[in-house]
């Protein structure tokens, strides 16, 4: 049975500089998630964009990812691994540049876009790349490794984010994703093997159009929905109807083809699909918490953008910890149970978090976000590993996209429900503080009229950010059980 560090000694140097290049690549998708979300106040400021329109900095990203991510597995069978990873790296450096370059926020906009449809392939290339050249039983812990390329992101994203904006402004963490950039490119180009698809699988045209009809116009209403009144618009009902109509195209479609967009194969294996599932309601406290925080603790609590940004550094710290503590016990212990452990951590995080008042102290707060990293990291690696546990690994590619689609469509929806919910719950709040303090405007100076309005929008931010925690630490619990649906790798007792 090979081992971790089985192989001739060119073999594992290869093996290392893959697993760092690659490493290297997943940064790149990290960072830029992160270090944009301790921007967003300054960005919403300086480009004169609305609380939505700075959230689709954020949002568009994720949706250019969800609907180029269904074309991965065709693309790769075309040009081969190691061309589609290089290509994927070399337009998210580009887009990036064009991040940095854009004038005003609707060319941020479509830069973002652009910067998603490359960055869609790196992750589900990044776990094809690893799992070609470590053994089943080692899974976990190739996983893992790859899972500090991501994590890394939340520690350096924030924390270089926040210095990078205030010291030269917000386009600055966009630039810097450009060593990273041509550091993965080299030693991708030095290590990196796999060759086209002599007969690639026919690529289902139409049914990609049909899948990208219905994620685009759906996630729009989402985005929308509260700066429009919802269904009082004509363009919310116009893009509900669409998608809605396309979803319903497409399910008709799928069970029709002769050479459906997914290989059918894919439906019946109940790891990947259960995996799938879980997948998409993980997105929603992963992206929620790294949203929400810093705009709680620079609208409520007056941080600063760098000081905010050290502030998210420990929720990455814990989940690096939690990555690498279950990639040396992996192969040991069920990862189900590793799973059920971080669900139960990653709620109880959040659910402390709701009870954050306005001044609450950076140890206490602290510290509940490490425990929340730690559950992140006893969440992910697991729910890799069982959902790749039973795969043929001629699919690994199309299944890494499927799961890496379900995840960003998680944390898409999840970032624009929670922004809406955000907006409403603090308009409410205003009026039910108002109701209950007995204040008349008309009796105070102008002073004490200033103090009391700026400490009316505190309280009611602090109650709207209370509620969302409240709602995010219930979809971990609503998982757990689930994922004891799935099948124990027969490695894992090894």
């Amino acid at each position: 049975m090979a081992t971790f560090e089985s192989g001739s000694a060119a073999e594992r140097t290869r093996r290392l500089v893959l697993t760092l290049s690659t490493m290297m690549a997943i940064l790149l998708y990290a960072i830029d998630m992160t270090v944009a979300n301790v921007a967003l106040p300054v960005l919403q400021g300086n480009l004169a964009a609305t609380r939505e329109q700075a959230a689709w900095v954020l949002t568009s990203y994720l949706i250019a990812s969800a609907s180029a991510l269904p074309a991965l597995a065709a693309v790769e069978a075309r040009l081969g691994l190691r061309r589609s990873f290089m290509i994927a790296v070399l337009g998210f450096g580009i887009s990036s540049v064009l991040c940095g370059l854009a004038p005003n926020v609707e060319s941020l906009v479509l830069a973002r876009f652009l910067q998603g449809m490359f960055g869609a392939g790196l992750l589900p290339l990044g776990q094809t790349a690893l799992q070609s050249v470590y053994p089943p039983q080692h899974l976990s812990r190739a996983f893992a490794l790859l899972g500090m390329g991501v994590m890394v992101g939340p520690i350096l994203g924030p924390s270089v984010g926040g210095w990078l904006t205030e010291e030269f402004g917000w386009r600055a963490v966009f630039y810097i994703n450009l060593p990273f950039v041509v550091i993965a490119l080299i030693g991708l180009s030095l290590t990196l093997r796999g060759n086209a698809d002599p007969a690639p699988r026919p690529f289902d045209r139409l049914g990609f159009v049909l899948l990208a009809l219905t994620i685009v116009p759906l996630q729009l209403a989402l985005d929308r929905g509260q700066q429009l009144d919802w269904f009082e618009s004509a363009e919310i009902v116009i893009e509900v109807a669409v998608g809605l109509i396309a979803a319903w195209m497409f399910a008709v479609h799928v069970r029709t083809t002769r050479t459906p967009l997914f290989t059918p194969v894919l439906g019946a294996n109940r790891n990947l699909m259960i995996s799938i599932g879980m997948s998409l309601l993980v997105g929603w406290p992963f992206m929620g918490g790294m949203v929400l925080l810093p705009q709680f603790l620079q609208e409520v609590q007056g941080y600063s953008v760098v000081s905010a940004g050290l502030l998210l550094a420990p929720r990455g710290v814990g989940l690096m910890f939690g990555m690498m503590l279950v990639g040396r016990v992996g192969g040991k212990v069920d990862p189900r149970l590793i799973f059920s452990v971080g669900c139960v951590l990653l709620s109880s995080g959040l659910f402390a978090l709701s009870f954050a008042p306005s001044d609450a102290p950076a140890a206490w707060l602290t510290g509940w976000l490490m425990w929340q990293g730690v559950g992140l990291g006893f969440v992910f690696v697991p729910l890799n590993t069982l959902g790749f546990a039973t795969l043929d690994p001629r699919l690994r590619t199309e299944a890494a996209a499927l799961l890496t689609l379900s995840r960003n469509l998680g944390s898409s929806i999840g970032i624009a429900v929670l922004v809406s919910r955000v907006t409403h719950d603090a308009s409410f709040n205003v009026q039910r503080l108002l109701e209950a303090a007995h204040f008349t405007p008309q009796l105070a100076d102008g002073a004490t009229l200033a103090w009391f309005i700026d400490e009316l929008r505190r309280e009611s931010l602090v109650l709207s950010y209370s509620n969302q925690h409240v709602f995010l630490c219930v979809l971990p619990l609503v998982i757990l059980p689930i994922v004891w649906l799935t099948s124990r790798p027969r490695f894992a007792a090894a």
